[in-house]
């Protein structure tokens, strides 16, 4: 049975700062995906490459980069083999980035793809934009709603099977905790990251709890933007926890005791994390430990 020791204690750290646009020896250069013509692909990749330059790249910032990226890739490309996979008339609606997440609205065309023009264009996208430093996994909707036919909203670089020598970013699939404003208790939402090259788990969790809930109105997030850890690591199944004591957590002790909960019960959900142990500075305290947890709420899909 997994159970937890817990820590009442404080943790903040600065949020990490935006990543800076990609940048290459000109400083300006970037690549675009489009579907190969199929008169032209000779059996290869079902995507190609294209460049496009950005004059004064390091000056915008990564959504401006971004939404420059999207609407070139929305225009028909000069290059023979290449051709644009999105249906005639499409354009974007709005697109934000935030938590290393790209959200772009494209227009209601957009929701005519289907099967493999679909995975197409999702990979063309996806792949476009995860090049840029900050964005990890992007999600696509058409006239504000979700494609309900596929396979996941959150995409990311390795969810393009296409060929590359390139280190390949890997989605984990997790029960985060929230509080329900509904019973003031925790409820799990499933959600699924983006763990990118360089990226601990609990980091990816920690920045998921940050952002807080997707799509639902009776759930709060408990972490705020300037809580981190100091440090963690996993041993036969324990996940080590280093919370520093410089800064308080909500000083209602029931709220208090709500997030940590929700943090241990999140990375709980990890596959082999069988315990959660909170230290502060590094010293354990584990007179402060919770028998096993009662269940919270089951997950429900974002």
């Amino acid at each position: 049975m997994k159970r937890l020791l817990a820590v009442l204690a404080a943790a903040a750290l600065l949020c990490a700062a935006c990543a800076a646009p990609a940048e290459t020896p000109d400083g300006d250069a970037y690549e675009l995906y489009y579907a190969a013509r199929l008169d032209a692909s000779d059996g290869g990749d079902a995507i190609r490459t294209g460049a496009l330059s950005i004059p004064d790249s390091a000056s915008k910032d990564t959504a401006e980069l971004a939404t420059i990226l999207v609407t070139e890739l929305l225009a028909p490309s000069a290059d023979a083999a290449l051709r644009s996979p999105f249906p005639a008339g499409t354009s974007l609606e709005k697109l934000s980035v935030a938590g290393g997440r790209a959200m772009v609205d494209l227009s209601e065309q957009y929701a005519l793809l289907s099967g493999v023009d679909l995975s197409i264009a999702d990979a063309c996208v996806t792949l476009t934009l995860t090049q840029l430093p900050g964005i990890y996994a992007v999600r696509i909707t058409a006239n504000g709603r979700e494609l309900p036919y596929r396979k996941t909203q959150l995409m990311t670089a390795a969810d393009a099977l296409l060929s590359s020598g390139e280190a390949a970013l890997r989605p984990i699939n997790v029960s985060l905790y929230f509080l329900d404003m509904t019973t003031g208790g925790l409820r799990a939402q499933a959600q699924t990251l983006a763990l990118y090259e360089g990226q601990t788990r609990v980091s990816a969790v920690l920045d998921a709890l940050r952002r807080g809930p997707e799509g639902d109105d009776t759930l709060r997030r408990l972490l705020t933007d300037d809580f981190d850890v100091l440090s963690s690591r996993t041993e036969d199944g324990v996940c080590y926890v280093n919370l520093s004591g410089s800064a308080p957590l909500p000083e209602d002790e029931t709220l208090r005791a709500l997030t940590l909960e929700a943090l241990a019960r999140s990375l709980l959900s990890l596959d082999g994390v069988n315990e959660v142990q909170y230290l502060v500075n590094g010293e354990a305290m584990p007179q402060w430990a919770v028998a096993a947890l009662a269940p919270a709420g089951e997950p429900t899909e974002s």
